[in-house]
């Protein structure tokens, strides 16, 4: 019976196994799989065998014969995965395609969870929440998402196969892996796939998908390469990103990641390689410097961190051993560099800072954008027609000395502000965390009566903003999102701050928190509410 439905019924999901030397994990590959939740009557598993000379072979057909919907192929070995998993996708007939490497295996549900999103969202690709067995996977790519933005989320972090895929997408364009890489051939397709998807998911609240590395080093990403088999990959996915992305913030950011790539698992081992294999570096070199000539734009700095955009500016403009020093340097194994500010700019001393020899400009090292504003309201309590605000704001690193910070009430039609002093005042609740915050508190008395000029604050929407300044460095901040679990934020009836002489109208006030919990004002003129 449930062979018959292997030849009739179609599937929801294709699962596609490329196996090669994959003993002793793959018997839990193929448990894991068989054993979804989804049921067995809903998946076809199809295994490629590429020569394997371990008995992975005579394993799968031995599952084969137990498991129906176990279809296992075997050939001559093909160097890579790419070959095997396209030998799949041709016979495949899910409505859906998961492809699963051999040493890895799934959480139980996994399968079940992501055709749930699949079908509720419509969605065309869903990512799997990814557990690093020993390898580092990214937790910012597989965020729960019912839809991701290609361009503006972080799902373009991760180009590893394991994804549920509608399968007509694969068809529509397309798609298959390149045969002619075994490294890096999976970034190549997942960002086609990506490419061609109108929607895309995350399921990132369940650990679907257990990513292994071998304890017996035979991950095929461990394979020594040659120059070209390290860079190709790179080459080929850059080329498609240029050739299909018109959106800027798109381009820029998956053009970044890349370059990203490039510095990690390129640039790094040709670096290590230059005394013992000049050939191989220089080849690695040759063939980044014309990636940066192509495709780098001064914008994708932001998208590195920022000693990789400094690296990767060393690479291209600078001496070639000020780009191997840095190379070599390794800021989780060294103390924190120092920072200086200077004329309200904060410069963080990486090595080769203001080097003569090495030249890199102070532009590279400036981090004042970087810097993370701390920030929390406490209370908001209301006397005639004066708000009183306190809380605690400071700019990471920079301690509180020199703090000299103004609440800012800036109009949202027009733009227009109103600058209040702030007090710096004492912060016990952070002073047991670090004591150069001893007084990152701070005490606003907001006048609305006589804020704009001596007079009331005209009619409008008053989004409000907290300038932080420490050092001569100044951070903008909006107030209100962060706050204290106690701060009362029910609405309150408006204040009255102002009368006409002749009684007609009044000018009344309310602040509120916006849907995203930022502190504003809501400044209406209207006819005086008879009393109660």
């Amino acid at each position: 019976m449930l062979g018959c439905m292997h030849h009739t019924s179609v599937p929801d999901i294709s699962v596609i196994i490329a196996v090669y030397n994959a003993m002793p994990y793959l018997n839990e590959c193929l448990d894991s799989v068989l054993g979804q939740t989804l049921g067995a009557d809903r998946l076809e598993v199809i295994a490629v065998d590429d020569g394997s000379t371990d008995g992975s072979g005579a394993e799968l057909d031995r599952y084969a014969a137990r498991y129906p919907q176990l279809r296992v192929l075997h050939q001559p070995n093909s160097g890579g995965p790419g070959g095997p998993r396209n030998r799949a996708l041709d016979l495949a007939r899910g409505r859906y395609v998961f492809v699963l490497d051999a040493d890895d295996y799934l959480g139980p549900e996994a399968l079940e969870r992501l055709l749930d999103m699949a079908e509720s969202q419509g969605s065309d690709v869903v990512l799997a929440k990814q557990v690093g067995l020993g390898r580092t996977v990214s937790d910012k790519a597989h965020r729960h998402a019912e839809e991701a933005d290609l361009y503006t989320s972080e799902v373009y972090r991760s180009l590893h196969s394991a994804k549920l895929i509608r399968r007509q997408v694969i068809e529509d364009a397309q798609l298959r892996y390149p045969d002619d890489l075994w490294y890096g051939e999976d970034q190549v397709f997942v960002t086609g796939v990506f490419l061609a998807a109108g929607k895309i998911s995350v399921v990132g609240d369940y650990d679907c998908y257990f990513l292994r590395l071998r304890d017996d080093g035979q991950n095929i990403t461990a394979r020594a390469r040659t120059a070209g088999e390290t860079v190709a990959h790179i080459e080929r996915v850059m080329a498609l990103v240029a050739e299909r992305v018109q959106d800027p913030v798109g381009r820029r950011r998956m053009l970044g990641r890349h370059f990203r790539s490039l510095l990690r698992t390129a640039l790094r081992p040709a670096v290590e390689a230059r005394h013992e294999n000049p050939g191989f570096t220089a080849e690695v070199y040759d063939r980044a410097r014309t990636l940066v000539q192509t495709y780098w734009k001064p914008d994708m700095g932001g998208e590195l961190p920022r000693i990789d955009w400094i690296r990767l500016y060393a690479f291209a403009c600078g001496p070639l051993a000020a780009f191997e020093q840095l190379m070599e340097y390794d800021p989780a194994k060294e103390p924190a560099p120092q920072e200086i500010v200077e004329d309200g700019r904060v410069y963080r001393c990486y090595p080769l800072f203001r080097d003569p020899a090495a030249g890199l400009p102070d532009v590279l090292f400036d981090v004042t954008e970087k810097l993370r504003t701390l920030h929390r309201l406490d209370t908001l309590t209301w006397q005639g027609g004066r708000v009183r605000l306190t809380g605690h704001a400071y700019i990471q690193t920079l301690g509180t000395g020199r703090m000299e910070s103004e609440l800012v009430l800036r109009a949202r039609e027009t733009g227009s502000e109103h600058l209040v002093p702030v007090q710096a005042r004492p912060a016990p609740e952070l002073t047991e965390l670090d004591p150069e915050l001893a007084m990152a508190g701070f005490l606003a008395e907001l006048d609305l009566t006589t804020v704009a000029g001596g007079g009331p604050i005209p009619p409008g929407t008053w989004d409000c903003f907290l300038n932080v300044r420490a050092d001569g460095v100044t951070r903008t901040v909006r107030l209100g999102r962060r706050h204290a679990p106690e701060l009362d934020r029910t609405a309150r009836r408006a204040k009255v701050l102002a009368r006409d002489p002749g009684g007609a109208t009044e000018l009344a006030a309310a602040a509120f928190f916006t849907a995203y919990g930022n502190l504003s004002f809501e400044v209406v003129r209207r006819i005086p509410l008879p009393a109660a």
